[in-house]
């Protein structure tokens, strides 16, 4: 659990980065399949389990996110260039672990295409016009429909929560709502967001176990085409140095924590 718990803080710090998915931090560190598991288990007799470990980690989490962005802001302003290839590093470092998880072989190597399919949604999500919705007005029922558009955010990689709510127009009103403790307004965005987050759960826990060879290269999708939100552009001078280290830290990191170096290991070691 204390691992659980430490790679939900980071979890937590990042989603307070514009651009940087919760989901895809997730698939970065190697919980995502877990987390995912664990939504629609509530529903089942695994109750107890699922339930603790969602606490944990949605604590961690939710700590991580007051805590660590405070610090994430400084170096945001300070070193914008550098710390956006870190998480550039870490992204695509966990490519690697993503395709042994879908079990591509040679033999079915073809399906490694389903990745555009999903490359497209992050990129047609762009294209959503702002202020679509306004929080405590208007149509109920569009309200919950809002929600469940924004639990895409919390559940699929490569979209960023953050993000769908600028684009709903619903950002600003819902950080005002929540700095007033007025939760009233916010029940149908939270009954769909509830709604949206068990069944999009339940489905994807369903497609990795049964369908893993097209359901991994679709998240690999989602998370390539999150890479042109977290890409800050070409540096120049000793910010080119730095980013480059920060990039091969970000990768290296992810690697160590998701097993990735030990697998490659015993990988290196079976052909010697």
């Amino acid at each position: 659990m204390l691992i659980t718990a430490a790679k939900s803080y980071v979890i937590g710090a990042t989603m307070t980065v514009p651009g940087v998915s919760g989901g895809s931090m997730a698939m970065v560190l190697g919980i995502y399949d877990q987390i995912i598991s664990s939504v629609p288990s509530l529903l089942s007799k695994n109750f107890k389990k699922a339930f603790i470990f969602l606490l944990v980690a949605g604590c961690s989490g939710l700590l991580g996110a007051l805590s660590a962005s405070p610090l994430l802001k400084y170096l945001l302003q300070n070193f914008y260039t550098v710390v956006m290839y870190f998480f550039l590093g870490a992204i695509i470092g966990s490519i690697p672990m993503i395709v042994r998880k879908s079990r591509i072989t040679k033999a079915n190597w073809p399906k490694v295409f389903f990745a555009i399919p999903g490359i497209i949604l992050v990129v047609l999500i762009s294209f959503i016009p702002e202020g679509v919705v306004r929080l405590g007005e208007g149509n109920f029922l569009i309200q919950i429909v809002a929600g469940i558009g924004v639990s895409i955010g919390f559940v699929l990689p490569g979209i960023s929560f953050s993000y769908l709510l600028v684009v709903l127009g619903i950002y600003e009103s819902l950080i005002t709502y929540l700095s007033a403790l007025d939760f009233l307004p916010l029940i149908p965005l939270c009954i769909g967001l509830c709604i949206g987050i068990l069944v999009l759960s339940g489905f994807l826990k369903k497609a990795m176990e049964s369908w893993p060879s097209i359901t991994f290269p679709l998240i690999m999708g989602f998370v390539l085409g999150s890479l042109p939100q977290v890409f800050p552009g070409v540096p120049s001078g000793m910010d080119m140095v730095f980013s480059v280290l920060s990039f091969i830290v970000g990768a290296l990191s992810i690697w160590a924590t998701s097993g990735e170096l030990q697998y490659v290991g015993k990988g290196i070691a079976k052909k010697a």
